[in-house]
């Protein structure tokens, strides 16, 4: 035993570290989409690297900081889990609609989505109002690729609010219809949103959607007015669109799109 732990000591085991620390940390970044800067910094600095890595995106210290080392979806998990800590203690005493909701909420950001839609649920038989929960239920649904269920909830809450949460609300709903294979209905809904908006992924869907009907003109002219805007987006809006830009790249009947993701196109 005394040997061992001279070996260890010796550097058997601490030669290691920096390697372990690194693959831990870039295992990590892939997980949770950390900027590009974060690899070379790890790469660059095997021990430090991976340490600065660990305390300025992962622990609580720059937890709701405005540091531009923090990718702000990964700020907004960060934030997610605080709230969601302060929301259990709550609902311990009082599970009351609202309570519930933003429970459910902040678990969609995290990527529960059995546990959002339990709160959902839970907050509609509470007496949460349609333009309360709709939203955040259909979406744990869209996510889960149940877009049948996700339909009505959608359709529902377009009725009482048309353009809920600035214009989401429409194109969700379009959305669960293409993806349910109601291409019909799904093509009405798409023009209704393009008819008060310029929406990349509602002009991507479309497109495919007419390639599957035949109608390659039309589809052709709308993925070309894609392309054209593309040129003309500042940089920030072409990384927020980038995988629907890419989609419209050799689209056709049968292109996969991408999938949804809360609170990022």
């Amino acid at each position: 035993m005394g040997g061992l732990i001279a070996g260890l000591l010796g550097g058997g085991l601490f030669s290691a570290v920096p390697a372990i620390l690194a693959v831990a940390a870039l295992i990590d970044c892939a997980r949770v989409g950390a900027g590009w800067y974060w690899y070379w910094i790890i790469f660059a600095f095997p021990v430090v690297g991976p340490l600065a890595y660990f305390v300025v995106v992962r622990s609580p210290l720059f937890a709701g900081t405005s540091s531009a080392l923090v990718p702000p979806h990964v700020a907004r998990r960060q934030q997610a889990r605080r709230r969601l800590r302060e929301l259990q203690v709550q609902l311990a005493h009082w599970r009351g609609p609202g309570v519930l909701t933003e429970a459910g909420e902040e678990l969609l950001v995290l990527g529960k989505l059995r546990e959002a839609e339990a709160h959902f649920r839970e907050a509609r038989q509470n007496g949460a109002g349609v333009e309360d929960v709709n939203f955040g239920l259909a979406q744990a649904l869209e996510m889960q690729g149940r877009w049948d269920e996700a339909v009505p909830l959608f359709a529902e809450l377009v009725a009482v609010e048309p353009d809920s949460h600035l214009g989401e609300g429409p194109l969700h709903l379009a959305r669960c219809l293409d993806e349910s294979g109601r291409r019909d209905e799904a093509e009405a809904a798409l023009r209704k949103v393009l008819e008060k908006r310029t929406v990349i992924e509602a002009q991507v869907r479309l497109a495919r959607l007419l390639y599957a009907k035949g109608r390659k003109d039309e589809a052709d002219r709308i993925v070309a007015e894609v392309r054209n805007d593309a040129t003309l987006l500042p940089r920030y809006l072409k990384r927020l669109h980038r995988r629907w830009l890419w989609a419209a790249r050799g689209l056709s009947a049968t292109t996969r799109l991408p999938k949804p993701r809360v609170g990022r196109a």
